[in-house]
């Protein structure tokens, strides 16, 4: 991310590591939909006591998805990335921070702090249950026993399903994040590693649906509606984001590999004091289609089409100075022979409405210019 994202609008809970922590307004939706599902899992009525055992469980879980993305913040922050927000949302949650400069290192180490602290959490539940001072029965306590060693087994086995789905490698999936990095780190191409990962992504995808279809089978009953419903729900969810995140890496991979050196035509550089057959003559010898017009100063200071020079009677040209035939061009609109895709985006950018041509050198030497026209075609 190169700028700030707008705040989310939300319930705001504080700060974490530099970050809002917000609430969307769906969550509360979702969380009075979980309460409704734990209070009546087991067949019991639905009533306070159930509903009110739901709603603490429902509630535990988005507390077990917060440790989750505070930890990718904490993360961030350990590689001094300004962390913008943390936001529990309808699903689940996300955390955004700086990602301008990132690498294979901060982007898979961040993606895999969220599932450790999880694991971590589960860990430290499954101590306390070892040690002996708790009696629980998970059973009753979805029938309306809350004693405190449900409660914390419930959490192991809530903390345990979120790392071991968030770890799967493909995209949305933490662990898809990880996959691209190792992809990137590997190849040094980062949108590789996100067509790899955001293929897995539609794979697990895909996988979801055919467990949910086959565990039911396993257990000598016909699947029924809520199985469907939940591979449907989490297929709906997977499948777009991984194919969102395919064609988004497909059309930057594109862009990297565009270059101004390659997008580029051929220039020469002529002194200002030269004249319109001077141009012509170097520009022919070095095969150049454009000429850069070099100030007293030595910075360029305007360029022509070396078939502008056409319109210049053959009989005027070793007279005409290039005054006759330049175009200005602004001071500073340059740019380096391998700057690439979306940085070359940028660097053009600054420029829009200004000009339409830069200059593109190469070790302190002009050897072309730049089209804004060509580096759209390029880069669409």
């Amino acid at each position: 991310m190169t700028d700030v994202p707008r705040p989310t609008r939300g319930l705001s809970l504080g700060r974490a590591f530099g970050g809002r922590i917000v609430v969307q307004p769906s969550t509360l939706v979702m969380l009075a939909i979980l309460a409704f599902v734990f209070a009546t899992n087991g067949g019991g009525a639905l009533d306070r006591r159930s509903f009110t055992v739901g709603l603490v469980l429902a509630v535990l879980l988005f507390a077990s998805v917060l440790v989750h993305e505070i930890a990718h913040a904490a993360a961030a922050r350990a590689f001094k990335r300004q962390v913008h927000e943390v936001v529990l949302t309808l699903w689940g949650g996300h955390t955004t921070f700086d990602a301008r400069g990132m690498t294979p290192t901060v982007s898979g180490v961040t993606a895999l702090a969220g599932p450790l602290a999880n694991v971590a959490l589960a860990g430290i539940g499954a101590l306390a249950l070892a040690s002996g001072a708790l009696d629980f029965t998970f059973v009753e306590m979805l029938e309306g026993d809350l004693t405190a060693a449900g409660i914390v087994r419930y959490l192991v086995y809530v903390n345990l399903v979120l790392a071991a789905f968030n770890a799967l490698p493909g995209i949305p999936m933490d662990g898809g994040r990880v996959l691209e990095a190792i992809v990137w780190g590997v190849t040094g191409d980062r949108y590789r590693g996100v067509r790899v990962a955001a293929w897995a992504g539609r794979v697990i995808a895909v996988g979801v649906v055919l467990v949910a279809l086959a565990l039911p089978l396993t257990q000598g009953r016909v699947p029924g509606l809520f199985d469907v419903m939940w591979a449907v729900l989490v297929f709906v969810i997977l499948w777009p984001a991984a194919s969102s995140a395919l064609r988004a890496a497909q059309a930057l991979g594109r862009r990297q590999g565009v270059f101004a050196g390659t997008v580029m035509v051929p220039a020469i550089a002529v002194r200002f004091d030269a004249t319109v057959e001077d141009a012509r003559t170097q520009a022919h010898q070095a095969g150049a289609q454009e000429v850069v017009v070099i100030s007293a100063d030595g910075a360029p200071a305007g360029h022509f089409p070396v078939t502008l020079t056409d319109a210049v009677p053959p009989e005027q040209r070793g007279a005409a100075s290039l005054q006759s035939v330049t175009m200005p061009l602004p001071r500073g609109a340059a740019v380096p022979a391998d700057l690439t895709g979306e940085g070359l985006q940028v660097a053009l950018r600054e420029w829009w409405g200004r000009t339409d041509v830069w200059t593109v050198a190469e070790a302190g030497r002009i050897v072309g210019v730049v089209r804004l026209e060509d580096v759209m075609k390029a880069l669409q």
